[in-house]
């Protein structure tokens, strides 16, 4: 396989990995049984962003390799 499809797939599977977690976590929030702290607003919208960079930044380097044509 090869390499920047690798890279690809792996940052594809972690923003999907991510937004497994953002959502069991919005799930707990929903049901009352999650509280978070005050001041966290940074970090819930870093869960929420960052799968999506991920996801992005996976095809971009996908679509990338293939153009250049790297190995």
């Amino acid at each position: 396989m090869k390499s920047y499809v690798k890279l690809a797939s792996a940052l594809m599977l972690s923003g999907v990995g991510m937004v497994a977690l953002e959502r069991a976590i919005a799930s707990g929030l929903a049901s009352g049984n999650i509280h978070l702290p005050a001041g966290t607003g940074s970090i819930v919208s870093v869960l929420a962003l960052a799968p999506l960079g991920l996801i992005a930044a996976g095809a971009l380097v996908y679509v990338g390799g293939a153009v250049l044509g790297l190995k």
